[in-house]
This record gives structure tokens, sequence and C-alpha cells, in this order.
């Protein structure tokens, strides 16, 4: 199964991207984790020291290589199969079924866009098909643009974080619509920080006004800001916090999404 987690800056997608990593590899889980922001920072919520992330190597951009058909048709194609990649590039998180991959960063100011490294992702997507032997989750580039881009074109689900009020929502809306004009099977709000009643409310009519499938809801949890502030996952912070033993319960839901697809399909 393949997972985007995408949102708004500061919705605490990273967050629950590392944590609900961290929850699948738990459960014994073989786990990808992908860094698919320009500004990554999904290692330090895996339990990466900051000094082990400066020593991760990003995937080049010359991964990707020109090929023509015998028609003569022009495609893009990756140089190496994705286990080759992950062999090569992948950096191993704790608890030790986890694997990271960094989509890319800029090296330095003025030195252009980063479309190549989108593209790197989304053609790795494309190339692992159905990971039915394992789980793959994308921390995705804050905002829309990496919508535009189509870098997660292949995956199975995409959970749109939004926080309690109309901005974030309303970025989670686009978000949605967007991912559906790629097809993405399966596209849901994922509410975060949710202090109380109100704010479930809240949340609940937006998506009811706008035809938007909330699918889970993670309390807001100190726990998480304290993590974050100390430079530690929030598993390793306080590994019984309510905002963690939420994110375990949503990779249970996660899971059964992909077991009722199985059960379907036969």
């Amino acid at each position: 199964m393949k997972i985007a987690i995408s949102g708004k800056g500061g919705s605490g997608k990273t967050t629950i991207a590392g944590t609900l990593v961290r929850a699948f590899a738990l459960q014994a889980d073989r786990v990808l984790a992908i860094d698919g922001d320009t500004n990554p920072n999904l290692a330090l919520t895996l339990g990466i020291s900051p000094g082990e992330m400066s020593q991760i190597e990003c995937l080049p951009r010359s991964l990707l290589e020109e090929y023509t058909d015998p028609s003569g048709k022009k495609s893009i194609k990756l140089a190496m199969t994705p286990n080759e990649i992950v062999t090569k590039y992948g950096v191993k998180a704790p608890p030790g079924e986890v694997t990271l991959l960094l989509m890319g960063k800029p090296d330095h100011a003025g030195t252009g866009c980063l479309c190549g490294s989108h593209r790197v992702v989304r053609t790795f997507l494309e190339g692992m098909l159905d990971n039915n032997d394992g789980i793959t989750v994308t921390d995705m580039e804050a905002g829309l643009e990496h919508l535009s881009r189509g870098t997660a074109r292949y995956v199975d689900v995409m959970l749109a974080v939004a926080e309690p009020y109309y901005k974030s929502l309303e970025t989670a809306r686009r978000t949605t619509e967007l991912a559906g004009e790629l097809e993405i099977k399966k596209v849901f709000i994922l509410a975060n920080k949710v202090r109380n009643e109100d704010d479930r409310k809240a949340i609940q009519e937006f998506c009811n006004k706008h035809s938007l499938d909330l699918f889970f809801s993670v309390p807001f949890d100190d726990s998480f800001f304290q993590a974050e502030r100390a430079g530690v996952a929030p598993m390793d912070y306080d590994p019984e916090c309510v905002g963690v033993a939420a994110v375990k319960d949503l990779a249970v839901h996660l899971k059964k999404l992909k077991e009722e697809e199985l059960a379907h399909e036969k």
C-alpha cells in the first residue's frame, strides 16, 4: 500500500507521517518512508539524529533517463529498479523495519527549480506498481505544487491533513480536488490538532458542505510540540501519549482499507 500525506504548511503532516511510519513498523510491517518535501524533516520525526540527517544522500535527478521505444516514442524511465534505488540510497531508521529515502533539496540559492526531483519520486512510485508486501508512506511538500507536478499520482491513498480552521481546511479541499484529477483512488481528510467538540463539529460541517470524506481525527497533544522542541521523534519522547495512540489507531484503520480492497478483488 502506498500512502501520501499532504497538507498546508504547519498542519502537522510531517509529524503525522513520521509517527504513522513508526506505528506501522511496530505492527511488524516493512515500511518505506519517502521525504518528498524540498525542506526535508521527516528523518527527525522518525528518530534519526540531526547529525545522521546531514549525511543522508538525496535521490539524484540522474536516476532518470530518456527511453525511446521501437516506434520512436520517447519517455522517461528509472535508470535503476526501485529495489536497487532503495538498496543504494535508503537509510535505516528506528525501529529497524523502516527505510528512508530523501527526494531532494536545493543545494544553493538561485540554482533553479526542483522539477526533476519531483519527477524522480513520481517515476519511482510508478515503478513500484503494487506494494503488497510492504507499506510506503510519502511525506509530500507543503501546499499544492506537488499535485500540479503529479508527484503522488501513483499512490493508493492520499490523506489531506487539516487543522480546525478555514485556511487549513480550504487547502485540504483543494488537495482533494486536485488529487481527484490525478485519479488517486482514495482521498480522505485527516483532522489534526483537534482540541474539543467545537473543533470536531467545525471540521465535520466543512467536510459535509464540500462532500469531503473525513477519515480520522488526531487530538491536539502538547507532547508532539515538546518532542519537536527537544528534537526527538514523538514516538521516542512519549510513546504512550494520546497523539501517538491516535496515530497507532490510524495505522490500523489504513490497513483495514487495504484488507477490504483485497477481499473485494477476490
